[in-house]
């Protein structure tokens, strides 16, 4: 596939910034075109009758693979980017699932994606409800059943003591086209990007990640009690130390491995009355950071492995390139 490709910025540096901009402007007019689409398939929403909801549903769902295949076609035939997706992750879209990664870069989104498409449901995110007012793109999430939630400070509570509770009541109702069928949410439980400089600010006791914050997670498991039996655990591991979606637009991304593994919730967060974002709090906290401490331990490990046999192949092909000459 790689030799098919348009053209590789990796052959030719100095096309970088022109490839970055077509890029750019490609992924833009992608997006619009898949978005507008979206919002005419919507009326059919308003009909209130199951199998023209049924419809939008499925078109909806075939809207967002559109896209997402879409992507991947530029990525891999113009600007010659491959990800090293693990194959051994089993299909299966007769469940509803939690989808947990670390983070350093919006490119993440990308090659989860990649990773999940024709596998599992492509993810719904839960979206800050002021992302609603993104041109397009925020009216189409919210069409296509993007869970909005609305969270209120403290400070917001005890001024006007009648918001408690609201939140998740609010979080509840826009979750009802979630639980009609099986659908993935994705959540990035360190709730920003990865970096050195985040890492030592946060004083993290983690080698790899940052602090999580898995709050959301528990707010997503009150919301949807007993839906959610597994955590499908992704670690995205890239080769370079620092990476920008600048380098993705450009082509200059170097070796992407995924590695995915399912994680089993224990039955004491599965139980009826379980409220992991009320009194059973500091109980779930501390289950997940133990989940946490594991997949830091082993990205760690495997970031290893990748970086030295990346270090190993290097070496390989220098000196057969030298024995060539």
């Amino acid at each position: 596939m790689n030799q098919e490709a348009v053209f590789s910025s990796k052959k030719r540096p100095f096309l970088q910034p022109v490839v970055g901009v077509t890029s750019f402007i490609f992924m833009s007019m992608n997006a619009f075109f898949w978005t507008l689409l979206v919002h005419l398939v919507s009326p059919l929403l308003l009909l209130k009758q199951s199998k023209y909801e049924v419809f939008a549903e499925q078109s909806f769902d075939w809207l967002y693979n559109g896209w997402v295949a879409s992507n991947e076609w530029w990525f891999h035939r113009v600007l010659d980017v491959e990800w090293e997706l693990d194959e051994n992750m089993k299909s299966d879209f007769q469940h509803w699932h939690l989808i947990i990664a670390n983070h350093r870069s919006w490119v993440d989104v990308f090659v989860i994606f990649a990773q999940l498409r024709g596998r599992r449901p492509l993810p719904r995110v839960f979206m800050k409800q002021a992302l609603i007012w993104l041109p397009l793109v925020g009216t189409a999430t919210y069409i296509m059943g993007f869970p909005f939630m609305k969270r209120y400070t403290k400070t917001q509570i005890e001024k006007n003591p009648s918001l408690a509770g609201k939140d998740l009541a609010t979080t509840k109702r826009s979750c009802n086209r979630l639980l009609k069928r099986p659908n993935s949410i994705m959540s990035f439980v360190e709730g920003t990007r990865f970096s050195d400089i985040k890492h030592q600010q946060q004083e993290s006791p983690y080698t790899c990640l940052l602090k999580p914050k898995a709050g959301g997670v528990g707010f997503i498991l009150q919301t949807m009690p007993q839906t959610i039996k597994q955590i499908t655990d992704i670690t995205v591991l890239y080769e370079q130390s620092n990476i920008t979606g600048w380098d993705l637009l450009c082509g200059r991304i170097g070796r992407v491995k995924v590695m995915v593994r399912e994680v089993a919730l224990p039955n004491t967060l599965l139980a009826s009355d379980y409220r992991a974002s009320d009194k059973d709090r500091e109980h779930f906290f501390a289950w997940f950071n133990l989940y946490w401490q594991d997949k830091d331990m082993r990205m760690n490990h495997q970031l290893n492995a990748l970086l030295d046999d990346s270090k190993v192949a290097g070496k390989a092909f220098t000196k057969g390139k030298t024995s060539a000459e």
